[in-house]
């Protein structure tokens, strides 16, 4: 064991969406998911010996002890038997936490690097994920860099992702925490969503087909895909009962302008969003001054990201 690690992993953002478990205790996803890990917001974690006999956990330099109960059951994945007296963990998102902006992706992929290097099992990525997972489910795609897929069997694979010009920005519409979490949120959409079964169907043709478009670098499929498959998400939402509703009349406002500017303008930008009201642009560089300069007339900020190139990396650590 180690005295000292610290790790990061980026955010991540699903241009096709994972929405459904079909097997809760695994973790494993009814549908196929692809997404990008993103350099705007990321999770730094720390896991040190400590002077005293306790185990501490902060997030944001906050005692969570909900949180704190969460970390050490994952950890306890690893080994039933770890004794966690006397170790220290401290979390830090530079992203909103809980608002749909992949705080929970980015903390538990960060958390899982850091406790298999600093307990020395040294899992080998299939094995780490597998673990990953069951802190979070898209935790797993931000265990690598650039483009992911996540597959129902539960394996994820890098894809080619062969845009060097592409970015995404983020519009923060609310940075508090969500209504309802995407656990409970994802377990009544599968039970009484009657959009479900559809949404499961369309996902794999969406996820063969946006693989297609990478092949053929054909942004205008790769982003139309994007849309409509998180705009299908939401409506999965939207049938819940009781109705899950996470996008506000503002996040509906952007939503209608961005298509404005791809209609009238002929400006290659999409939507999606995921568990939150917050939407995502996706985009060409060159298209970012003019969609800025739109939703800044609106009231509305933007910011932008570009491909995130490490994953989840380990990088300090005292023997």
């Amino acid at each position: 064991m180690l005295t000292y690690v610290k790790a990061r992993a980026p955010i991540n953002i699903a241009l096709i969406k994972y929405w459904g478990k079909k097997d809760i205790k695994e973790v494993l996803p009814y549908q196929p998911s692809l997404s990008l890990s993103l350099d705007i917001f990321e999770t730094e974690t720390i896991i040190q010996k400590a002077d005293h006999d306790d185990f501490v956990f902060t997030i944001n330099n906050i005692k969570d002890v909900n949180m704190k109960q969460k970390v050490e059951t994952f950890i306890k994945l690893f080994d039933v038997n770890i004794n966690l007296n006397g170790i220290e963990i401290h979390t830090k998102n530079t992203g909103p936490t809980a608002a749909g902006l992949a705080s929970s992706a980015s903390g538990f992929a960060a958390l899982a690097v850091a406790v298999n290097r600093f307990f020395n099992f040294n899992y080998d990525l299939d094995t780490l994920s597998s673990l990953t997972r069951k802190g979070s489910g898209s935790a797993i795609r931000s265990l690598l860099p650039s483009a992911v897929a996540w597959l129902p069997d539960g394996h994820i694979e890098q894809v080619d992702f062969e845009f060097d010009d592409v970015c995404l920005g983020v519009v923060i519409i609310n940075d508090q925490k969500k209504s309802i979490g995407s656990t409970e949120a994802m377990k009544l959409s599968v039970e009484t969503s009657p959009l479900y079964s559809e949404w499961v169907k369309q996902s794999f043709i969406d996820f063969e087909a946006f693989k297609e478009a990478l092949k053929h670098k054909d942004f205008k499929i790769l982003g139309n895909i994007t849309e409509k498959n998180a705009l299908l998400m939401h409506e999965v939402c939207h049938q819940t009962v009781p109705k899950i509703q996470y996008l506000s009349p503002s996040s509906y406002d952007v939503i209608t302008l961005i298509q404005s500017l791809r209609t009238t303008l002929g400006i290659d930008c999409y939507v999606t969003m995921d568990a939150g009201p917050n939407v995502k642009v996706l985009t060409k560089v060159h298209h970012q001054s003019i969609i800025k300069k739109h939703l800044k007339q609106e009231g509305y900020n933007i910011l932008w990201s570009g491909i995130d190139t490490k994953g989840a990396v380990i990088l300090d650590e005292v023997h």
